[in-house]
């Protein structure tokens, strides 16, 4: 299967939990499980959580002061 690592790696767990040797099998078994969910019910595995990133406030000044220096700079050079 073309996956990433963790992909992959979430698979093989899957697979030695319930001794299935056959990523095929396996891959067939989750899907029809996950339809039998329903609409509603698979709704949370289609809604993965997005991850938040907040930069720091010592990298938003050391950003600032790069911005600032390079805008003075190019003022500079016209």
């Amino acid at each position: 299967m073309h996956a990433r690592q963790g992909t992959r790696n979430v698979l093989a767990d899957l697979m030695e939990w319930h001794g299935t040797s056959e990523q095929g099998e396996a891959m067939t078994l989750a899907l029809h499980h996950l339809h039998a969910l329903g609409p509603k019910g698979a709704a949370p595995f289609f809604a993965p959580p997005r991850h938040e990133y907040v930069i720091p406030e010592n990298v938003s000044k050391k950003l600032t002061r790069a911005y600032q220096r390079e805008s003075l700079r190019i003022c500079r050079d016209e």
